[in-house]
C-alpha cells in the first residue's frame, strides 16, 4: 500500500518523508535502546569473538575499513574462502548467488563475451553502463553496445580479498557507471611479516561434454621484513566444451564439445614501506580469455532431456579473445589523524570477436524460413569486430583515520581518460546470390548487381558492412562525504559529487548495408552534474543497525549513429532524424531506500533487509525500430523501480548454519513510445523484460574430526519468469517466442579439511554443479519472425568434479 502511494508523491514530498519518518523511528528507539546496549555490547562480542555466531567481514564499500554490519547499505560481501566452497570462478557465478543481481547474455552471441549487467534492475544495454566493474579503486567498466566483441571486463574469480556487491547509487564516492550499484573485485595486499600461501586445482567432467580443469597457485612473503612486502599469483583454466558441430545436410556429427574456452590470469603487488608514514605498492594484474565457440544451440537439434546440445548451422567457429593488462600505483601517506591517498592506473585491452552470419542473411535477404536451401550448403558470411580500450585514472582523496569519531570525513578528486576504438566489418562473398535467393522466393526479377538492390556496391570491394567507431570520455570530478553523530549512536551522512564528462565521437560507415561509400560523423558532448547523497543511521546497540538514505545517480552522455533513410517513418514517428546521428543526453536516478542489520540471539541469527523505490529520468534506450529493424539507442522517457532485498543467516548450533536471500524487484516504464501509422511501439506501464524474484538458499552442515573437519553443503537458486508484456500487440514483442522461463539450479559439495605441514590447511572436495541438469532455454531468438531456426543457450549441463585447495 505505501509502495502505491509514493508513486503519487513528488520528489521534494518524499525526501522529507523519508528523512522525517526516519528521524521519528530512530529518536523514539534511542532512549528505549541505549541503556540496554552498553550492558550487552560486551558479553555479545565476547560470544561473537568465540566463534558462536554466524561470520563477518570487513568491507571498504565506504572508502574506509568496516565490519559489514557497521555500513548503512545494502551491500553482500564473500571472501575468498566462501567464494571457494560455493564454487565460485566468475561473474556469472557471482550473480547466481547474490539476488538482486541480473547478468545477461547476448542472444545472437552467447556465450561469447557479450554481456550486460544490472542492479535492482537498472540495466542498459548501450551507452555507459549502469553498474561500475571496480578492480580495487580502479573502474574497467566500458560503453556497451559499441561492438559485438565489447562488454564489460571481469576479473576470473581467484585470489581475490574479497568481492563486494554494492546496491543502488553509488554517485558520490564511485561516480558515473555506478547508477545502480557497484561490484568490487578487492585484491590482497602485500605481507609485510609473514609467508602465505594459496593454490587451487580443479578437474571435472560435464555431462555429454568434455574434462574441465585448473591450477593456480598465489604466495605472500617479506622481502624485508616490516619494510617490502609481496603477493603473487597465476592461474589457468580450461572450461571445456559441451555442444556439438553437426553437418548442415546429413546432420551428423562433425565436431564435438565446440565451445571451450581458456582463461588465464597473473598478478603481482609489491608493497614498500618507505617511512612510518609512507607506503607505495605498484601492481601489474593480467587477464586473457579465449572462447573457442558460442554457447548456443539449435531448440530441433538438440536433446534438451538429457542435456544434449547440438548446432549444425553455423559452420564457422564465433570465437572471441580478450586480453587486458591493468599496471596501477596506489600511495598512502600518514597525516596524522588522516590519510592522504593517490591511486593511479592505466587500463589497457583488446577484443576481438567473429561471428557467422549464414541463417541472417538467409532469412533476412534470401526470404527462406524453411530448409537450409540448395546450393547455399558451403554458404558462410561473417563478421569481424576488433576493439582497443584504454583508459587513464587518478584518484587522489584525504580521509579522517578514526572511525570511531563522531565526525567522519573523506574528500577527493577523481580523473579519467578513456578511449575505445571499434571496428566492425562484415564480408559476404555471394552476396549477390543470396539477394536473388530471395527475389526468387518473391517472385521478383533478379539483380544484375548489389547496387540494383542497395545503390552502392561492396565497400573496398568486400564488405557488406563496414563501421569504425571512436568514443573518447573525459571526466573530472570533486566529491566528499561526512558523517556525523548529531546524538548518541544516532549519524547523518551527507555527501555529493560534481562530476563535467566530456564526449566525444567520431565514426564511419559505409557498404551497402549502410547504403554510402563513406560517411563521416564527428559529434562532442559536455554535461554538468551534481549527485547528492543523505542518509540517517541508528546505531541501537552493537548488533542492531537502522538506516535511511537518499542518493541520486547520473550517467554521462553519448551519441547514437545515424540508422539511414531505410528508418525514415520509424525516426518520424519516435521525433529524431535518421540521417544524422543524435545526441544522447545523461539519464539519471534518484534512489531512496531504508533498511536494517541485525545480529539477533547472540549473533546465531543475522538479519540484512532493505526496501527501495527509484526514479528513473530521460532513460537511454537501445530501442530496435520496428519497420528498418535497425537498433538505436535513444532518450526515451521514464520508469520507476520499487523493490526490496532480504537476507539471513543463523547459526541454530555450532555444526550447522543456513542461508536465505530474497530479492523483488518491480520495474516498469512510466512513458510511451509512438510509433509509425497511429502504432504504439511501448505503453506506459510496460515493465522491464526482466525476472522479479530471485531466492537463493544455502546451508552446510561441518562436522570436526580429529584435528580437521568434514563438511556437506548446498546451494539452490531460483529465478521467477520475465514479467510479462501488458501489451501482446507492440512491435518489440515476438509472437513465436515465450516468456523466459524461471529458472533453478541445485549445487553440492563435499569435503574435508585437514592440517598439513604443520600450519597449511588443505581442503579436498567433491562437488557436482546442476544436479538435477536443468536445460532451460535462455536467450531464445530467431532471426525474424518468420524463421524456424530457432537458437538459444542454456545452463551447462550436470558437472562432477573434485577440488583440492591449500592455505597457509
Amino acid at each position: 500500500m505505501a509502495r502505491s502511494q509514493s508513486r503519487h508523491t513528488n520528489g521534494t514530498t518524499r525526501k522529507a518523508l523519508l528523512g522525517g519518518s526516519a528521524l521519528a523511528l530512530l529518536l523514539a528507539s534511542q532512549n528505549a535502546l541505549a541503556q540496554a546496549a552498553a550492558q550487552a555490547d560486551g558479553q555479545k562480542a565476547a560470544q561473537a569473538d568465540a566463534g558462536l555466531g554466524v561470520g563477518e567481514i570487513i568491507v571498504t564499500a565506504t572508502r574506509k575499513a568496516q565490519s559489514l554490519s557497521r555500513v548503512p547499505a545494502s551491500i553482500v560481501a564473500k571472501g575468498q574462502e566462501e567464494l571457494d566452497v560455493q564454487g565460485v570462478r566468475s561473474v556469472g557465478d557471482i550473480a547466481q548467488i547474490t539476488p538482486g543481481i541480473s547478468f545477461g547474455q547476448s542472444a545472437t552471441l552467447y556465450g561469447t563475451g557479450q554481456t550486460t549487467i544490472a542492479i535492482r534492475g537498472v540495466d542498459s544495454s548501450s551507452g555507459i553502463p549502469t553498474t561500475g566493474i571496480y578492480v580495487d579503486d580502479t573502474p574497467v567498466q566500458t560503453r556497451v553496445g559499441v561492438s559485438p566483441s565489447l562488454s564489460n571486463p571481469y576479473p576470473q574469480v581467484f585470489d581475490l580479498d574479497r568481492i563486494e556487491v554494492l546496491r543502488g547509487p553509488q554517485g558520490t564516492l564511485f561516480g558515473s557507471g555506478s547508477v545502480g550499484g557497484a561490484l568490487r573485485f578487492i585484491m590482497p595486499k602485500p605481507n609485510y611479516d609473514a609467508f602465505s600461501i594459496y593454490g587451487r586445482t580443479e578437474l571435472a567432467t560435464t555431462k555429454h561434454g568434455a574434462e574441465s580443469y585448473e591450477g593456480g597457485l598465489a604466495v605472500g612473503a617479506p622481502i624485508v621484513t616490516d619494510k617490502i612486502g609481496l603477493r603473487a599469483s597465476a592461474w589457468y583454466r580450461r572450461d571445456g566444451g559441451y555442444i556439438d558441430r553437426l553437418d548442415r545436410v546429413s546432420k551428423q556429427v562433425v565436431q564435438k564439445d565446440i565451445n571451450s574456452s581458456d582463461s588465464f590470469t597473473a598478478r603481482i603487488a609489491v608493497g614498500l614501506k618507505a617511512t612510518a608514514e609512507l607506503t607505495i605498492t605498484p601492481s601489474m594484474y593480467y587477464q586473457h580469455q579465449t572462447i573457442r565457440d558460442g554457447s548456443r544451440f539449435e531448440v530441433a537439434e538438440s536433446d534438451l532431456g538429457s542435456g544434449n546440445q547440438r548446432l549444425s548451422l553455423n559452420r564457422e567457429p564465433e570465437n572471441h579473445k580478450d586480453d587486458f593488462y591493468l599496471p596501477a600505483l596506489k600511495i598512502e601517506l600518514e597525516l596524522g589523524g588522516a590519510t592522504l591517498v593517490s591511486d593511479t592506473s592505466y587500463f589497457y585491452r583488446t577484443t576481438t570477436t567473429k561471428s557467422d552470419d549464414s541463417t541472417l542473411s538467409i532469412a533476412l535477404l534470401g526470404q527462406t524460413s524453411g530448409a537450409f536451401p540448395a546450393g547455399f550448403v558451403d554458404y558462410v558470411p561473417t563478421t569481424s569486430s576488433r576493439t582497443k580500450q584504454t583508459a587513464f585514472t587518478q584518484e587522489l582523496r584525504l580521509q579522517n583515520d578514526n572511525s570511531n569519531e563522531p565526525f567522519n570525513w573523506i574528500v577527493g578528486a577523481f580523473y579519467q581518460k578513456s578511449y575505445v576504438r571499434d571496428q566492425y566489418a562484415g564480408r559476404d562473398l555471394r552476396l549477390l546470390d543470396v539477394l536473388n535467393l530471395g527475389q526468387d522466393n518473391l517472385g521478383e526479377p533478379r539483380l544484375d548487381s548489389i547496387s540494383d538492390a542497395f545503390g552502392v556496391e561492396p565497400y573496398q570491394g568486400e564488405f557488406s558492412l563496414f563501421q569504425r567507431n571512436i568514443h573518447r570520455d573525459e571526466q573530472i570530478a570533486a566529491y566528499a562525504q561526512a558523517d556525523y553523530e548529531i546524538l548518541p549512536r544516532l549519524k547523518v551522512t551527507l555527501g555529493g559529487r560534481y562530476t563535467i564528462a566530456k564526449y566525444r565521437f567520431e565514426g564511419f560507415t559505409a557498404g551497402p548495408f549502410y547504403t554510402t561509400d563513406g560517411q563521416t560523423e564527428n559529434l562532442r558532448v559536455t554535461s554538468k552534474d551534481f549527485t547528492p547523497r543523505i542518509g540517517l543511521s541508528f546505531q541501537a546497540d552493537r548488533n542492531n543497525l537502522f538506516y535511511a538514505s537518499a542518493a541520486k545517480g547520473v550517467r554521462g552522455p553519448g551519441v547514437s549513429p545515424p540508422v539511414g533513410a531505410t528508418c525514415a517513418d520509424d525516426a518520424a514517428a519516435v521525433g529524431f532524424d535518421p540521417l544524422t546521428s543524435v545526441n544522447v543526453k545523461p539519464d539519471s536516478i534518484w534512489s531512496y531506500e531504508v533498511g536494517s542489520k541485525n545480529r539477533l540471539f547472540d549473533g546465531k541469527l543475522a538479519i540484512d533487509a532493505s526496501a527501495f523505490h527509484i526514479d528513473w529520468k530521460n532513460v537511454q534506450t537501445l530501442l530496435p525500430l520496428p519497420v528498418c529493424t535497425i537498433y538505436t539507442t535513444l532518450n526515451l522517457g521514464n520508469a520507476k523501480i520499487d523493490g526490496f532485498d532480504f537476507s539471513l543467516a543463523v547459526k541454530p548450533i555450532a555444526q550447522l548454519q543456513l542461508g536465505a536471500s530474497v530479492a523483488y524487484t518491480n520495474a516498469r516504464y512510466t512513458t510511451a513510445i509512438p510509433g509509425p501509422n497511429a502504432t504504439t511501439i511501448r505503453r506506459a506501464g510496460e515493465p522491464f523484460p526482466t525476472a522479479p524474484w530471485a531466492i537463493q538458499l544455502n546451508g552446510q552442515w561441518t562436522q570436526p574430526v580429529g584435528d580437521g573437519e568434514v563438511y556437506g553443503r548446498a546451494d539452490f537458486s531460483y529465478t521467477s519468469k520475465n514479467n510479462k508484456p501488458i501489451d501482446v500487440n507492440s512491435p518489440l514483442v515476438d509472437p513465436a517466442l515465450p516468456r523466459p522461463p524461471a529458472t533453478s539450479q541445485l549445487d553440492l559439495r563435499f569435503g574435508g579439511r585437514f592440517k598439513v605441514g604443520g600450519s597449511a590447511e588443505a581442503d579436498l572436495s567433491l562437488f557436482i554443479n546442476n544436479v538435477t541438469n536443468e536445460q532451460p532455454l535462455l536467450a531464445l531468438y530467431h532471426d525474424n519472425p518468420d524463421s524456424v531456426w530457432f537458437r538459444a543457450g542454456s545452463f551447462r549441463p550436470r558437472t562432477i568434479g573434485v577440488t583440492l585447495s591449500l592455505r597457509d
